[in-house]
């Protein structure tokens, strides 16, 4: 790869969208395409991602992760950015998705999985943790938040400066007549808590971003460890934050995966309790659309 590297570093950079385009063409003609949209499998064991984001986020979520132990993480190999999308070239990780094989795990595998999760995590959060206000909210490449949990934030992404100015866009709608007197007394101080330590987070625990290098049999037998893909919305966020957007399209604490998070991040036990109770009683659907205006005003 150092090779590969050299030579992409010799590559003027305004050719690279033109060269990358032309790979994404050659691996689609090639039946190389993975079913994921934007994925393109390439020789050298290499995978090249299209997407929309033109900050290069996750490249640089990956050089960062790169430099850190414990944490298991693709291969950054190079980046090309244009104003409407990033190429980003990373090394390709074969095996299976922790989503592909979620129904022939057993409870072993699932509590061993759970281990490897929390020792990956709980390193990643030590050796980014900062104290409250000695960094903004942002995300990795330093760009304004702009995350799915979040949608409302799309008209006006920004950079957050404290944890409470963070999580009262989390949990909005508080002030509505028929939260006022239920949802807010409960939320409303973990709010506003200003001691909350900022730290680097992956934004994306899901099954499907986690993957058993060489296949289930591989990862069962011990040669290997779960590795972390998928990037995108990695940042510096509030320590809870990650197993927040683990679990946020869970159904609850009788979910399996959600009960999973709750043993890989032993800490955060109060957040991911308030945060059910704000998707199941708040009545506001996390989506962005005229109604959040109206829900926001209410908590002014």
């Amino acid at each position: 790869m150092d090779i590969l590297e050299w030579v992409l570093f010799y590559v003027p950079r305004g050719l690279k969208p033109m060269l990358y385009e032309t790979l994404c063409k050659f691996s689609s003609l090639s039946g190389n395409q993975h079913h994921y949209r934007g994925i393109y499998r390439l020789p050298m064991n290499l995978v090249l991602k299209v997407s929309s984001d033109p900050t290069g986020n996750e490249a640089v979520a990956l050089q960062f992760v790169e430099a850190l132990d414990g944490v298991h993480a693709p291969k950054l190999i190079d980046c090309a950015c244009t104003a409407m999308q990033t190429y980003l070239l990373t090394t390709w990780i074969e095996g299976d998705t922790v989503a592909d094989v979620w129904g022939q795990l057993t409870a072993s595998d699932k509590a061993h999985l759970a281990v490897q999760l929390r020792d990956q995590v709980s390193s990643l959060h030590e050796q980014t943790h900062t104290r409250a206000g000695q960094r903004s909210i942002s995300l990795a490449s330093g760009s304004p938040i702009i995350d799915p949990r979040v949608p409302w934030l799309a008209d006006n992404p920004r950079i957050f400066t404290t944890s409470p100015d963070l999580f009262q866009q989390l949990w909005i709608g508080l002030g509505c007549p028929w939260n006022a007197d239920t949802l807010q007394p409960k939320l409303q101080p973990l709010i506003e808590r200003e001691d909350v330590p900022i730290v680097f987070c992956h934004g994306d625990i899901l099954r499907k971003n986690l993957i058993l290098p060489g296949g289930l049999q591989r990862w069962r037998s011990g040669a290997t460890v779960v590795c972390l893909i998928d990037w995108e919305y990695a940042g510096w966020m509030p320590l809870p934050w990650d197993p927040l957007k683990a679990t946020w399209m869970t159904y609850g604490p009788e979910d399996e995966w959600f009960r999973m998070m709750k043993v890989v991040f032993t800490e955060a036990h109060e957040e991911l309790e308030a945060d059910w109770l704000w998707r199941s009683r708040s009545k506001i659907p996390i989506v962005r659309d005229w109604q959040t205006r109206v829900l926001r005003a209410n908590d002014a």
